[in-house]
C-alpha cells in the first residue's frame, strides 16, 4: 500500500514541480525585460507567466486541493486518471 501511496504523490508532486520551475524561469524573464522601456515587449514576456499561473491555479483547485483535503480527512487516495 505504501508503494501505490508513493506513486500518486510522485506522480502528482514531479509535474506540479516541473511548472514550480517553469513558473521561476518565466519570472527571470520578466525581471529581465523590466528595464527595456519597451511596453510590447514587456507585455509579451508576461503573458506566458499570466497563463501559467492561471493553469496552475485552476489545476490546483480542481486536483491538489481534493487530493490534499481526502489525505487530511484520512481518506485513501484516489488514482490518477489511466492508472492502475
Amino acid at each position: 500500500m505504501a508503494d501505490k501511496d508513493e506513486r500518486v504523490k510522485t506522480e502528482t508532486a514531479e509535474p506540479i514541480a516541473d511548472e514550480h520551475e517553469d513558473v521561476r524561469r518565466r519570472f527571470v524573464e520578466l525581471w529581465n525585460e523590466r528595464t527595456s522601456g519597451d511596453a510590447g515587449t514587456l507585455a509579451a514576456a508576461w503573458q506566458p507567466v499570466a497563463t501559467l499561473l492561471e493553469n496552475h491555479a485552476s489545476a490546483q483547485v480542481e486536483v491538489a486541493d481534493p487530493a490534499l483535503l481526502r489525505e487530511g480527512r484520512g481518506e485513501a487516495p484516489m488514482s490518477p486518471p489511466g492508472a492502475p
